[in-house]
């Protein structure tokens, strides 16, 4: 492999190489076509089913610095929004999980005694 090669081939981390202005890698985000409201339903559900309470989405969606929702919040209003977003958590399951640790279990051996025929 020649040095021009070699060059080319060389990979950088995103984390350790220099921001610049026009990086491809900033986050930016844009309005797609499709359904407003199957979108608003899926991302309710996402966090609903996190745990998260109707109050929670819907202060996350008024939030100007969290553009997620923005599309959706300019297209329905905030107080549609607001009952929609209560009618879907109102709905939806929520993912609960505990866990807890057995106590250790002396082993006993048991003998099974089979009936002879």
């Amino acid at each position: 492999m020649n040095v021009k090669n070699q060059a080319a081939a060389m990979k950088v981390h995103p984390a350790t190489r220099e921001m610049l202005p026009d990086d491809p890698m900033q986050l930016s985000g844009f309005q797609v076509p499709g359904d407003p409201e199957l979108m608003l339903r899926m991302l309710v559900e996402e966090y609903a089913r996190l745990g998260w309470k109707a109050d929670a989405i819907v202060g996350m969606i008024c939030d100007p610095n969290h553009q997620l929702f923005g599309g959706l919040l300019e297209l329905f209003g905030r107080e549609a929004l607001r009952e929609k977003v209560e009618k879907i958590v109102a709905r939806c399951g929520v993912i609960k999980v505990s866990f807890s640790e057995a106590e250790d279990v002396t082993e006993q051996l048991v003998q099974i005694d089979l009936p002879s025929s």
